[in-house]
């Protein structure tokens, strides 16, 4: 993800009043390109979708992405509130939630790897 630029970050956010009435943030999980240590940025994977549009996949658990990616998905967790800006600032015409891939998608352990 890039940074913001000369932008301040977010103080309004939902993670941010979570934080002022100490709460936990409600973290997101989303599936990128392989992290290695020492990275700075994480690249979100996008998706085209069957109708052309391209989207962000975000999952709200662990579960939930490992069992609709693959257990061998490359993730990054995020507060929920970046969402938005991920989708925004990557172009992609639509977010959704928690959305099962097709089997030649899944990066899986058993069997063969599709990408």
């Amino acid at each position: 993800m890039q940074g913001q630029g000369d932008a301040a970050p977010s103080v309004i956010g939902a993670d941010y009043m979570a934080e002022v009435n100490g709460e936990p943030a409600v973290v997101v999980y989303v599936p990128c390109e392989r992290v290695l240590r020492g990275d700075t940025e994480v690249t979100v994977e996008l998706r085209q979708l069957e109708d052309g549009r391209t989207a962000v996949l975000a999952y709200t658990s662990l579960d939930a992405l490992v069992e609709n990616c693959g257990d061998l998905q490359p993730w990054a967790s995020l507060p929920s509130d970046k969402v938005q800006h991920i989708q925004e600032s990557s172009g992609a015409e639509v977010l959704l939630w928690d959305a099962a891939l097709p089997a030649e998608q899944r990066k899986d352990s058993e069997g063969e790897t599709h990408r």
